[in-house]
């Protein structure tokens, strides 16, 4: 079964998929958007916030995952993602995500953040308004 690529994604709290059978996967790596098929060449990178989309072996349909930092594993058994959050469209809570926004910009903009501070509140602005944006993308499609 050589060609089999199996996508595991975990988070801290949660295993969302584990050693699911895909045709491909599509990662947002570090330096961008990465399309993982059968037989790709091991490789470690860097996650940033967005969508991880995959294809289930058969289908047409690409499933999204919202993802945010962390690591993907790509080796002769599969795909490995470590995320720091992930989530289904169906599991955002639209109301939150804009509060989580807000938050996140008042605090930016408050100038009382050190470096360290300002990166972690911009990488909680980019996951609200990835599952902003996911939330308004599955709405159209009900």
């Amino acid at each position: 079964m050589a060609d089999a690529l199996k996508l595991t994604l975990v988070t801290p709290e949660k295993k969302l998929l584990v050693d699911l059978v895909v045709d491909e996967v599509f990662v947002p790596g570090h330096r961008g958007e990465l399309n993982i098929l059968p037989g790709h060449a091991p490789l470690m990178t860097l996650l940033e916030t967005g969508v991880l989309k995959y294809r289930e072996k058969g289908s047409q349909n690409l499933k999204i995952v919202a993802v945010s930092w962390g690591y993907c594993q790509v080796n002769a058994h599969g795909v490995n993602v470590l995320a720091e959050t992930a989530e289904r469209p169906d599991e955002i809570d639209a109301d939150r995500a804009l509060a989580a926004w807000k938050l996140a910009q008042e605090r930016i903009d408050s100038g009382e953040l050190d470096p360290d501070g300002l990166e972690k509140y911009r990488r909680k602005q980019a996951r609200a308004e990835l599952r902003r944006t996911l939330v308004k993308g599955s709405d159209t499609s009900h």
